[in-house]
């Protein structure tokens, strides 16, 4: 039997009562999965998976085909560059990098280091820490990247919750008093999305 591991998705689906046993459905049948399950209270999709890493992709698809947007969270593939100061050790830094929680590998990219990352777990200020003990600067690159925003008018629970709901949205957090920060797939959703929620004056930090 082939090895396997627990892939977590987010997907996309208003009705917060109702579980997409659709998704359930459209992801069984690929031949790398073994068995998915949908936790309660969770808009999360828990995939027992065989296949191999460039092929998470995949789930993505048949979730997307089946009608029920879906994207992957705990193996996302987050493309950084790194910013040298004078003196700086970019291998150092790299291998710093991997060490981050969150960060399950670095493999070196044409684009830059593309880091296979937990995106609940991820947070940008100990990626930064950690480029920064070897002077460099790190940067999000490409598909994803994590934004704040100061909610200056409207509750921040309403606007954490309205956030969510945007397909593209990834993990949403508290950080100072009113900020909520978010890891965001730019493919999916636009900053300018964000900042036009209903109800909400927002300033980005």
């Amino acid at each position: 039997m082939k090895p396997t591991t627990d892939i977590v998705l987010k997907y996309y689906w208003k009705n917060v009562e109702v579980k997409p046993t659709g998704l359930k459905a459209a992801l069984e049948k690929l031949k790398t999965v073994q068995k998915v399950d949908l936790p309660l209270d969770s808009k999360t999709a828990v995939v027992t998976y065989s296949g191999k890493c460039d092929q998470l992709g995949a789930l993505e698809t048949a979730s997307l085909n089946a009608g029920f947007p879906a994207l992957v969270l705990s193996h996302a593939h987050v493309v950084v560059t790194l910013k040298t100061q004078k003196g700086a050790d970019p291998k150092a830094a790299a291998a710093e990098i991997a060490l981050v929680e969150g960060v399950a590998g670095v493999t070196s990219a044409a684009t830059g280091l593309e880091l296979h990352a937990d995106l609940e777990k991820l947070t940008l200020a100990n990626l930064r820490e950690a480029a920064a003990k070897f002077k460099c600067e790190i940067v999000v690159n490409q598909t994803f990247e994590y934004v704040k925003y100061k909610v200056v008018q409207g509750e921040t629970w309403d606007f954490h919750a309205a956030a969510d709901l945007l397909k593209g949205v990834m993990v949403l957090r508290d950080e100072d008093e009113g900020v909520v920060g978010m890891w965001i797939n730019k493919s999916m959703v636009k900053t300018e999305q964000i900042e036009k929620l209903e109800g909400f004056k927002l300033e980005r930090q």
